[in-house]
């Protein structure tokens, strides 16, 4: 009877040690909620759920990472940067950002978040479809019916941050070319938004007369691809490319000119002088 106690109690104290070190050892997982929304343009701020499996006996860092076909700081802003902190006790985390609602007329868009790494005590969750948070954006803009509207993007379907490089967006006229360099000119209309990208129009009403798109490199080291968009009388969505060299800074790129007519614009070609300095922009 002794020696059957004796081995029962020995048998609770392993069970007991074996359930101890399980606990001890045992690592959590963390996934998103739920995978996917779509979102007009206009929906301001959203959140992202995230869920942890159980709450943690220690504060941990998760790391993630955007991509997708929307640009960092032109179609959206992010309000909570990676890391984030998972605080002792909690079960739930949001990562937050902010869908920037502007003029741009442009096709939907996605936004991916996806969970890369976390600290020590917190593992991603074993199903990746889990770990990767899509966002589609619909656009709520429309093209004006009388009026030239041209739109400046850059930083399209990557990671970057578009405010590493400033382009400024200008319409200009009295522009005089003279032996293949653009000596002097009139602004128009300009954009020179500090975040998101840029937008001006040709007003219907304004003279008529011969007009040049200007794109300024204003700040920047690197180099840079952008693409300026049309839409109004004769345009749909027609749009023209250009790009900078990382010294190119502080230097301009017109095209043109659109001969305006009441409410007809004449064709855009590029201009005889591709690049001025820019300086001229920031009397």
């Amino acid at each position: 009877m002794k020696i059957e106690k004796f081995i029962a109690g020995a048998l609770l104290v392993l069970l007991f040690q074996a359930c101890s070190k399980d606990d001890t050892n045992s690592v959590d997982t963390v996934e998103f909620s739920s995978t996917s929304q779509t979102v007009a343009e206009s929906a301001g701020i959203i959140k992202l759920p995230i869920m942890i499996t159980k709450a943690l006996n220690s504060s941990v860092q998760l790391y993630f990472d955007f991509s997708g076909t929307a640009a960092m700081n032109g179609d959206y802003q992010v309000l909570t940067p990676s890391p984030i902190t998972i605080n002792s006790g909690e079960t739930t985390a949001f990562i937050s950002l902010q869908v920037i609602d502007d003029s741009i007329i442009e096709s939907s868009e996605t936004i991916v978040v996806k969970l890369v790494a976390s600290g020590s005590g917190l593992s991603l969750s074993s199903d990746t479809t889990k770990t990767i948070y899509t966002i589609t954006v619909t656009d709520n803009d429309t093209a004006p019916a009388s009026d030239l509207q041209v739109d400046l993007t850059w930083g399209k379907g990557g990671s970057d941050d578009i405010n590493n490089e400033d382009l400024n967006l200008y319409i200009t006229d009295n522009v005089v070319v003279d032996n293949g360099s653009i000596t002097s000119f009139d602004v128009y209309a300009n954009s020179e938004n500090i975040t998101g990208f840029e937008t001006a129009t040709l007003k219907s009403d304004a003279t008529d007369g011969d007009y040049y798109i200007a794109v300024a490199y204003n700040s920047g080291s690197t180099a840079v691809d952008f693409t300026i968009t049309l839409n109004g009388p004769g345009y749909s969505n027609k749009s023209a490319t250009g790009s900078f060299t990382a010294s190119q800074a502080g230097n301009a790129i017109f095209y043109g000119p659109i001969t305006k007519n009441g409410t007809s614009f004449g064709r855009l070609m590029p201009a005889e002088s591709t690049f001025y300095k820019a300086a001229a922009f920031y009397p």
